[in-house]
């Protein structure tokens, strides 16, 4: 059943090709238990993020420039902290999308 008191958010990052921005929205992707398969971001390094995964294994991934790199930390730590699920992802070319639904108080 739809909760009517939604909203659904769209974030966007421009990643270095189209090989990183599939990555990004891979482990973004909401898995079959409904938890996502990062777990954290471990450090960014100007315009590269390294992130943890659940399995424990570790990967970069390169974005356009810091300001992407910043948004994903940002977006991550937004998306903990409001409790959002994440609801599609998708990229096109060096651009990726992640939709997200956040209850409304």
């Amino acid at each position: 059943m739809t909760n009517i008191f939604e909203s659904k958010l769209k974030f966007k990052f421009i990643c270095q090709d189209s090989y990183e921005a599939e990555k990004l929205t891979s482990i973004f992707a909401l898995q079959k238990d409904n938890t996502l398969f990062v777990s954290n971001i471990v450090t960014i390094i100007d315009n590269e993020v390294v992130v943890k995964l659940k399995d424990g294994s570790h990967h970069s991934i390169m974005f356009k420039d810091k300001i992407n790199s910043y948004k994903l930390e940002q977006f991550f730590n937004e998306l903990l902290s409001r409790k959002g699920q994440v609801t599609d992802t998708k990229y096109v070319g060096e651009v990726a999308f992640v939709s997200i639904t956040e209850p409304v108080a």
